[in-house]
């Protein structure tokens, strides 16, 4: 079972069910038909821009962990005074810490100190969700000058 619902995790698949309906619509719908074929052709041709897409991503996460990699700590996350454990792997003060969470508090969510953080991170900044709560940070951390760059991952 999956996630102990008491259905098997074959029951997901049956959504594929879907298609069936979608195809006996596109036959007796013509309009429909050619809706659902310019759909079909526009995804096959966003495979380049995909492609793009994702390889900017990719320079932009290691082009920003090189900027601030371990230099997103504050005291409160919420707030952008810089922590004593600035570049440091961890919060100061946590040694004695077993749980990895609580070594953490000062690194806010969105930081990039490895590698799948900094892709997330660039992501939300790709899509405008609290990109400028990352450039203040940024700009805590090391120098005001940094929200040039964040300005053009937003207008490029």
């Amino acid at each position: 079972t999956v996630g102990g619902s008491g259905g098997s995790a074959f029951t997901a698949l049956r959504t594929l069910r879907l298609f069936r309906v979608l195809n006996k619509l596109a036959n007796r719908w013509p309009a429909f038909r050619i809706l659902l074929k310019a759909m079909v052709s526009t995804a096959v041709s966003l495979n380049y821009w995909l492609v793009l897409f994702f390889l900017l991503i990719f320079i932009l996460a290691l082009m920003f962990m090189s900027f601030f990699k371990r230099q997103l700590h504050f005291d409160d996350p919420d707030g952008l005074v810089i922590a004593a454990s600035q570049g440091e792997a961890w919060c100061a003060g946590t040694e004695h810490e077993t749980n990895v969470a609580y070594r953490q508090d000062c690194i806010p969510r969105a930081h990039f100190d490895t590698f799948l953080w900094s892709v997330v991170t660039v992501f939300q900044i790709m899509t405008g969700e609290n990109w400028n709560w990352i450039m203040y940070s940024g700009m805590a951390a090391n120098h005001w000058a940094y929200a040039v760059v964040f300005i053009l991952v937003i207008v490029f």
